[in-house]
């Protein structure tokens, strides 16, 4: 018989270490990153713990380690999949931190339905793990969305205003509120510049339901450029699911795909100029072959 009381297990040693989990979580939210730029991220920790701890992450394939420039030496890290789903692991135990240990309470959700019978179901499922508040039309919904308010969910056609508009409201009043628009109507190639993070369609069930409040959740770590980018591509990915591949061909599917295309070029050209290695390898178009020290 396996032995699943968890003593004797990979995960468990690895997440139980001071600085592998900070390790993960760093390359999950920025990326690829080099030996240096992870010691900038984590702050405090020795060029020896860093290369060992890697080492570590190394060996069970939850990292990958690519050479991408020999003289000097430059190194970048990556999560593999493995390394994700490992990561998912930590964001579940910071969840439980926050909800029972730290005092921060539970977060509090936002949903926004005209069909009582709906908001009570949707109440129902989500109540057990967050603090729910409801609103039945939009200008409710809006007075609601203030600093208390973690995520909004909102039905695209509530009474007085309509879910888009008060997701524009709180888009165009520099809240950081993330929001999800659920509709039951036929989506439009038009929906991939809606002003929301997510984008859900009725009828919905209690896992994916679930699931998309855990990702609006997930949006409030993000900066601004990176919830921006998230967002645009969640967009996309489900019109383009929705309506099939024909809907590339759209005027406004195709802009908002040259938008978002140029949004990460800037950020890319962004950050080869604070890291101006980024640009010597970029153009000298010379793919490293041989392994090296974890320096740099």
């Amino acid at each position: 018989m396996t032995d699943t009381d968890g003593t004797d297990s990979a995960a468990r040693s690895l997440l139980g270490a001071k600085w592998k989990p900070r390790i993960l979580a760093a390359l999950a939210q920025n990326g690829r990153l080099g030996f240096g730029d992870l010691q900038r991220e984590l702050g405090g920790i020795s060029n020896k713990v860093l290369s060992n701890d890697l080492e570590d992450l190394l060996e069970y394939d939850t990292v990958t380690r690519d050479v991408v420039q020999e003289q000097p030496v430059r190194v970048e890290y990556e999560l593999t999949a493995a390394g994700s789903d490992l990561y998912d692991i930590v964001e579940r135990m910071a969840d439980w931190d926050a909800q029972y240990v730290t005092g921060a309470g539970r977060p509090t959700l936002l949903i926004a339905e005209d069909d009582v019978r709906q908001i009570e179901l949707y109440s129902l499922w989500l109540s057990a793990t967050y603090d729910v508040v409801t609103a039945t039309d939009g200008r409710e919904a809006l007075d609601a969305l203030d600093a208390s308010i973690d995520a909004a969910v909102l039905d695209r056609k509530l009474p007085v205003l309509h879910g888009d508009e008060v997701a524009d409201a709180v888009r165009g009043g520099g809240e950081y509120v993330p929001v999800a628009l659920l509709s039951s109507e036929q989506v439009r190639p038009t929906d991939v510049s809606l002003s929301a993070d997510l984008l859900l369609s009725k009828p919905i069930g209690r896992t994916m339901l679930e699931n998309a409040v855990s990702e609006l959740l997930r949006f409030e770590s993000l900066s601004p450029a990176a919830r921006d980018v998230r967002g645009r591509r969640h967009r996309l990915a489900f019109v383009r699911d929705q309506l099939g591949a024909t809907v590339e061909e759209t005027g406004p599917f195709a802009d908002a795909a040259e938008e978002l295309e140029r949004i990460e070029a800037e950020r890319s050209v962004a950050l080869r100029e604070r890291e101006p290695w980024r640009r010597l390898v970029d153009e000298s178009g010379d793919a490293p072959t041989e392994d090296a020290d974890a320096g740099g």
